[in-house]
């Protein structure tokens, strides 16, 4: 589906002048409801009452009260009132320019974590959602929801600071977001990507004396550097290195207890070539040096 092909709803046509933020409930501007279109910023969706569909780019999706979507710009998308009893999803937008945030936050390494995995999705279609990208419903609903009627009503009344509490309540929307979609991708992994990450693990630990780079195992699994690494973690709960040097300094450990071979010997038939790093490394997760540990 060609995005040229759509009308563009820019935010110079919305924003006053001066700010770069617009929040609205999508009964307010109904000439963009039912119709397909993109748009020039970053658009955060959250459905408060209703149902019906979202389709984006060539994904239809049902969608209903509690449903929040992330839509990038230069993504076509629309709201349509549902095929069956033609019931409209009424929805609150938040739309904004990433200038808008503080930029005091660029410098954070959190926010950036942030702004990569929300703000500017991957482009891996392994990571494309199937539906909303978050479902919410109780606790999660109503925090949420307050979030976005606080915006709303700051934005509608405009009093003194608005502005400066409207981004307060963004940032703090952005992070809550962000922790639901992790928190949700944890519990939702796959059957599929769970058995790549076993394959990779049983291959670590019959290899791991040997010099074994991530990109390897990514390009085994046929998917990403950097997506394999995000879920070897989510799989396993450390991350690809420290996995690594566990199991080698595990081995270390059985070695200094039932052998007599000298400590170098041991480093290099575990996988280490650097014997200031197998210190370092080997004293960081037992405590002790491998002399002491193996005396002890």
């Amino acid at each position: 589906m060609r995005s040229d092909f759509f009308p563009t709803l820019t935010g110079k046509s919305l924003f006053r002048e001066n700010e770069l933020v617009y929040v609205n409930r999508s009964d307010e501007l109904k000439q963009y409801n039912g119709i397909m279109h993109k748009h020039d910023f970053i658009e955060i969706a959250y459905v408060i009452l209703g149902k019906g569909l979202h389709v984006v780019g060539d994904q239809k999706l049902s969608t209903k009260k509690g449903d929040l979507f992330i839509v990038n710009y230069d993504i076509p998308h629309g709201f349509f009132s549902d095929p069956v009893d033609g019931t409209e999803p009424i929805v609150y937008n938040c739309v904004f320019m990433p200038k808008f945030l503080d930029s005091s936050l660029l410098g954070n390494m959190y926010f950036q974590d942030i702004s990569s995995s929300f703000l500017f999705k991957s482009i891996f279609p392994e990571e494309s959602p199937k539906n909303a990208d978050l479902r919410l419903k109780g606790t999660e609903y109503r925090d949420i929801g307050d979030l976005f009627h606080k915006m709303y009503e700051e934005y509608k009344n405009m009093n003194k600071g608005y502005l400066e509490i409207i981004r307060a309540y963004l940032i703090e929307l952005i992070v809550k977001v962000f922790r639901l979609i992790d928190n949700d991708r944890q519990s939702n992994i796959s059957t599929q990507n769970q058995q790549l990450v076993f394959q990779a693990v049983e291959y670590l630990r019959n290899n791991y004396n040997t010099d074994i780079r991530l990109e390897e195992l990514a390009m085994k699994s046929f998917i990403s550097k950097n997506y394999f690494s995000r879920l070897f973690k989510e799989v396993t709960g450390i991350n690809f290195t420290d996995y690594i040097q566990n199991l080698r300094v595990d081995e270390a450990c059985s070695l200094l207890k039932n052998t007599d071979m000298k400590v170098i010997d041991i480093a290099n038939q575990v996988g280490f070539r650097d014997m200031k790093f197998f210190y370092e490394v080997f004293k960081k997760l037992t405590g002790k040096t491998p002399g002491e540990f193996r005396k002890g």
